[in-house]
């Protein structure tokens, strides 16, 4: 995932047949007592919210295929299985993570994915790097979702979609805190930096452009905050580093997304446009 100053963590169980897979999903007390502690003992990192849903009728785009006592579907067909869950969860923003439960139907248990390589993998669940993590679910001879069994496999991959390399488990060690909130640090600063220069070139680029005191003052709001981002980790405190490169980073964007700078760029561009279609009609 990109490095934002906010997440939104949307956890979806997929149903693809209520009439054969009756089973309490228990959604809401699970996330209560595994996500939230982990987004809790990550909290410095950005702002994190989630919510949950549950998605009726979305079935598998690829069919499992049967070998000897298990089903399997392709590693190189997994993509292909996001598909039509991302098309019944709405509107998603870039920084949206999804953390998908997909319940398994019955006829299709036990289901594996199956490496490139031929092998079988154990745990069968998967990552889209810039989208999120989807679990496959053996929900065979189960009332209700084990959440234990489920956030023990996808809250690991919210770790490595927040920007570690692999992750075993789901406890946030002190070198794996240290380690994103270090990237955060540095990725935010490099943001700010280029939102700043964007917002450069383009008023370099229109001279008669008009900037509002209040663009002036989140300019001058992300520079200070970039400022003493590099001054803490001078001084090596990476919380406070982060917290300022976090500040810089949303008066950059603030600024160059400012609803008059649009304004006035949607302006030039309709005026070019009508220019341009009076001269080719001439």
């Amino acid at each position: 995932m990109a490095v934002a100053t906010s997440y939104n963590v949307l956890v979806s169980v997929v149903n693809p047949d209520p009439a054969t897979t009756k089973i309490d999903t228990n959604l809401v007390e699970g996330t209560k007592k595994f996500l939230e502690p982990f987004l809790e003992s990550i909290k410095e990192l950005a702002e994190f919210t989630y919510q949950t849903q549950i998605l009726r009728y979305v079935t598998l785009p690829t069919i499992p295929v049967k070998s000897a006592d298990h089903f399997y579907i392709s590693e190189s067909n997994l993509p292909h299985l996001i598909n039509p869950i991302e098309s019944k969860l709405g509107t998603s923003a870039t920084n949206d993570i999804n953390l998908i439960i997909y319940l398994v139907e019955g006829r299709y248990s036990p289901l594996y994915i199956r490496a490139d390589n031929g092998g079988l993998i154990a745990i069968p669940s998967f990552l889209s790097p810039q989208w999120g993590a989807v679990h496959l679910y053996d929900q065979r001879n189960k009332t209700k979702i084990d959440h234990a069994d489920t956030f023990s496999v996808l809250l690991p991959q919210l770790k490595q979609l927040l920007g570690l390399k692999a992750a075993s488990s789901a406890a946030v060690s002190a070198k794996e805190k240290f380690l994103m909130e270090a990237r955060a640090t540095l990725m935010h600063i490099l943001k700010s930096i280029d939102t700043l220069n964007s917002l450069v070139r383009l008023t370099d680029s229109i001279p008669n452009m008009v900037i509002g005191d209040h663009i002036a003052d989140q300019v001058a709001d992300s520079i200070e905050g970039i400022n003493l981002a590099r001054a803490a980790l001078e001084s090596h405190n990476l919380a406070e580093a982060l917290k300022q490169a976090s500040r810089a980073r949303d008066a950059a964007e603030k600024s160059f997304s400012d609803p008059s700078i649009l304004h006035f760029c949607t302006s030039l561009m309709t005026k070019s446009l009508l220019s341009t279609s009076r001269c080719s009609y001439r």
